[in-house]
């Protein structure tokens, strides 16, 4: 081999190997299960991948540059990745007088300690994931509408707008389908804590296997199809923004994400922060539109909360 074909070899590896990450777009929802785990592990992987790459050229002591087009790559894939779906996509402006706001929490292991920043919300409707019987009783004095259950997925849903229970927590349904009596009209809330995806079901935490998971938000995207009213659906999702899951949510079920009225972020903190993972989500039918959408912190909890006002677009 001349020196110049040799040369437009590397040249060829290096390109190939800068390519390839960006591949993911295109098969990120075909491997079902394995691509959903890659997908919420992606910046840990990246980073091991960009560091494993650079390791190997530099003991081998050739392929520096290829190490490098491909470390460069992937963390740059994973960064777009991350951070394309907390970008806001405004679809526009809701009516005060026709809105509800609305919020959601896991409240974690310090259930009452955010007792008052949750009422300090003025939220119409507040959805509190892994609830128990002291803060039901505490909420239920500012929120006289609200139904609950204190196991499975320990949810409830607190309102200062009449509703009723049209589907309550069943092996199909994390949580509650109800009919609101909103300003604009009526509207179903599907309020959800969706079991977080592991690789078993049982187990000391609420959890259920990757796939049982994409059953569960496959479930609840039925749901917001067929409904005839406009639908919100709130809670903990356990459902990452750059997953198969979501698009199940937004691009199959035709779900608007209510947070991207502003820049989104990560709703997953503690130990699990490195993974940059958004979680918890208000998404709303065509037609309905989200503003003033912020997270904000909960004590005691490794979440952050999500509230946003939410009604018929103008």
């Amino acid at each position: 081999m001349t020196g110049g074909s040799a040369r437009a070899g590397r040249i060829a590896v290096i390109v190939l190997l800068a390519i390839l990450p960006w591949t993911w777009f295109l098969i990120r929802d075909a491997f079902g299960p394995v691509t959903d785990v890659i997908a919420i592990l992606l910046p840990s992987l990246a980073a091991a991948v960009a560091v494993v790459a650079v390791l190997v050229a530099a003991l081998i002591g050739r392929g520096r540059r290829a190490a490098l087009a491909l470390a460069v790559s992937t963390l740059l894939v994973a960064a777009v990745a991350t951070v394309a779906p907390w970008v806001p996509r405004d679809a526009g402006a809701t009516g005060p007088a026709r809105s509800v706001r609305i919020a959601a929490a896991n409240i974690g292991a310090g259930e009452l300690e955010g007792t008052t920043d949750l009422l300090g919300l003025g939220a119409d409707v507040l959805v509190i994931s892994e609830i128990g019987a002291p803060l039901t009783a505490r909420l239920s004095a500012a929120y006289p509408q609200h139904v609950e259950v204190l196991n499975g997925p320990n949810i409830g849903v607190f309102s200062r707008l009449p509703f009723t229970v049209l589907e309550g927590p069943s092996a199909d349904l994390p949580g509650f389908l109800l009919r609101v009596d909103g300003p604009a009209g009526q509207f179903d809330l599907i309020a959800a804590h969706v079991p977080r995806p592991w690789w078993t079901a049982s187990g000391p935490s609420y959890q259920t296997t990757v796939n049982g998971h994409h059953r569960l938000v496959e479930q609840i995207a039925a749901r917001a199809a067929r409904a005839r009213l406009p639908v919100v659906v709130a809670g903990d999702l356990n459902t990452s923004d750059r997953a198969r899951n979501y698009r199940v949510l937004t691009d199959d079920a035709e779900l608007t994400d209510a947070m991207l009225d502003n820049w989104a972020g990560p709703t997953q903190i503690g130990h699990w922060a490195t993974l940059l993972v958004r979680i918890d989500h208000i998404l709303v039918s065509r037609g309905w539109c989200g503003d003033d959408s912020s997270r904000y912190p909960i004590p005691a909890s490794d979440h952050r909360g999500i509230i946003s006002t939410v009604g018929p677009c103008l």
